[in-house]
């Protein structure tokens, strides 16, 4: 499945690229249909999808494409390509899969589907500031999942852009609502003044937040249909 070549994102801009991968032909994983078979199908899918879309920016073949985790689990190119410029990062959920990419900008992106979760009140919380958790478990259902959601996704994506663990820095984030925005952010993070986060446009049943680190970015979404 080619992808054609793409240039470097403008300044100021992030290339947003979402999709349903398990919709493409692409011949990749276990063809059994077990839930184990069909997860791990779907995750090495996104992986060989990820590569190609890579591979379209820096001008090479998909299986050229190295990437690394860091330390802390960010993810990252290697080999011939750990000088590049290209940042990105990548989300995925159910059958939907979201890849940020940008110009030497450290980026997040996080997506959720909508669903129901019963234990919404619960996690608020656990992992939300006060503030926010006291908002959300006064809403009803659905608006508490949905918002939920909303609020958590916003969260992950400033972790992933500063390539931290959630651990330890979940309860030190404080964001403001509706839409989400950032209030306060751990203390131990240098230059958090130059932390940006803003709300993506989803496909219907799907929410996403995307964050940058060091200027903010302005998303350029771009769906592909199965």
């Amino acid at each position: 499945m080619p992808i054609r070549p793409q240039a470097m994102p403008a300044k100021g801009q992030v290339d947003v690229w979402v999709t349903q991968v398990t919709g493409m032909p692409l011949e990749a994983g276990p063809r059994g249909e077990s839930r184990r078979e069909r997860v791990m199908r779907r995750r090495i899918q996104q992986q060989f999808f990820l590569r190609l879309l890579l591979a379209a920016y820096l001008g090479c073949p998909g299986k050229s494409v190295q990437m690394v985790r860091s330390d802390r689990g960010k993810p990252m190119l290697a080999g011939d390509h750990a000088e590049s410029p290209l940042t990105f990062n990548a989300s995925h959920s159910g059958e939907w899969l979201a890849v940020a990419v940008a110009d030497n900008v450290p980026v997040g992106i996080d997506i959720e589907t909508e669903r129901s979760l019963p234990r919404a009140k619960l996690l608020a919380n656990r992992f939300l500031s006060p503030a926010e958790a006291e908002w959300i478990t006064g809403l009803d259902e659905p608006f508490r999942s949905r918002q939920f959601l909303r609020q958590w996704t916003a969260r992950e994506s400033l972790v992933k852009a500063r390539g931290c663990g959630l651990a330890g820095s979940l309860g030190q984030i404080v964001l403001d609502w509706q839409p989400p925005a950032i209030n306060r952010l751990p203390d131990d993070w240098e230059d958090a003044g130059g932390m940006a986060l803003s709300s993506l446009s989803m496909p219907e049943g799907m929410v996403g937040h995307l964050s940058s680190a060091g200027e903010a970015l302005e998303p350029a979404v771009r769906l592909i249909a199965p």
